[in-house]
């Protein structure tokens, strides 16, 4: 019997190129929170045929590249979401740490936060990244309310509504009214309270 073996593949010369272009927006980004397509073709020391032929969609493509690295990492915050932690740590404990990195990465990147919601509306390839990543923190999300219903540490009721009430409490952190606040971490504490309040099982 032959074993399987898995075989690595580093990327090719055409997908490195394509992550520096997004590299390059993302950086624009951030600094200003806005870049032109031959702003990121020199930054990244290609032509400006080359960015169109890694990224036909031009600008848009890169904007939603960008905007997708930045959706990455706050799928990565929702993954503090987890039952074991919920066991160890408790509800308040998650819900705090959960609300906290969110509100983190929507500070550090607020400029791209900002300018990728600006255009999401005209944008299918941004609505796609953003659909795509709000599903993924949605399956998360799910997976730790009905985890946590089953320990008997999450209040009862629908998953699937209460995993849709997580997300959006998450998502209203994105508010600049917060996130430029000198008292935002009493006002995530009272959020945290707020949710471990709605997913207590002693409620």
């Amino acid at each position: 019997m032959v074993a399987d073996t898995l075989v690595l593949h580093s990327p090719g010369r055409a997908e490195r190129t394509r992550r520096a272009l997004g590299a390059a927006a993302l950086i624009r980004l951030r600094a200003n929170g806005s870049f032109t397509t031959e702003e990121v073709a020199a930054d990244a020391g290609v032509s400006l045929a080359t960015v169109y032929n890694r990224f036909p969609e031009g600008r848009d493509g890169l904007m939603a590249m960008a905007f997708g690295a930045v959706l990455d990492r706050v799928v990565e915050v929702t993954g503090l979401l987890g039952v074991e932690r919920l066991l160890e740590d408790g509800l308040e404990q998650i819900a705090t740490d959960l609300l906290e990195g969110l509100a983190a990465v929507f500070e550090e990147e607020s400029l791209v936060m900002r300018a990728a919601l600006a255009e999401l509306p005209g944008s299918q390839s941004l609505r796609h990244a953003y659909r795509d990543h709000e599903a993924q923190a949605l399956v998360i999300i799910t997976r730790f309310i009905r985890l946590g219903q089953v320990a008997g540490r999450v209040a009862t009721g629908d998953p699937d509504e209460l995993a849709v009430a997580v997300l959006v409490f998450g998502q209203g952190l994105n508010n600049p009214t917060l996130l430029g606040s000198t008292k935002r971490p009493q006002v995530v504490a009272r959020l945290s309270a707020l949710l471990t309040s709605m997913l207590s099982p002693e409620q």
